[in-house]
């Protein structure tokens, strides 16, 4: 298994085990700021509890979320992750929040380039994309900060890809 670990300037980043997702799901955690447990978030972690379990361990790192770890604080200010294994075009595609209390401070911007960097040890993933609400303007700029290129519009979402240089396609 690759490295399931990063470090950033800030941060600290780890795949959560199935029991510390259920933790979420169920309101038992406590390592994890409240305000990131939006009901899309709480959704989203439901989901992929049914997907772990259905799925070789083996395959959790690109199911589950990581955590956000500041490393001043020791505290989980976010959550950052894939939907699932690379679609046929080499792309995964990435969902992620961030602790209200810690927004505009850049760590997301931060926590997304250290999860690219780990997709980038797989020869078989091109690049990432992320369906962001046309709201969301501070991770618009996040994306945008760390390479993300517009694509497309599709029910309210905007579409941005990523692609890793050794993708054989043009870039964005």
């Amino acid at each position: 298994m690759k490295n399931l670990k990063m470090k950033t300037s800030r941060l600290l980043l780890r795949p959560l085990s199935l029991e510390e997702m259920e933790r979420i799901l169920y309101g038992s955690q406590e390592f994890l700021e409240l305000s990131v447990l939006t009901p899309v978030i709480t959704d989203a972690v439901a989901h992929k509890i049914k997907q772990m379990r259905l799925t070789p361990v083996e395959a959790h790192p690109w199911l589950n979320y990581w955590l956000m770890k500041e490393k001043t604080s020791g505290r989980g200010i976010g959550l950052i992750g894939s939907k699932f294994l690379p679609d046929s075009s080499g792309y995964v595609e990435l969902g992620y929040a961030v602790a209200e209390e810690y927004r505009n401070r850049g760590y997301m911007t931060e926590a997304l380039n250290g999860f690219l960097d780990w997709l980038y040890q797989f020869p078989f993933c091109y690049g990432a994309k992320l369906s962001i609400s046309e709201k969301n303007i501070a991770s618009v700029k996040a994306a945008e900060h760390c390479g993300f290129c517009y694509q497309s519009a599709q029910n309210g979402f905007d579409i941005y890809r990523y692609q890793f240089l050794r993708n054989p396609v043009n870039s964005c």
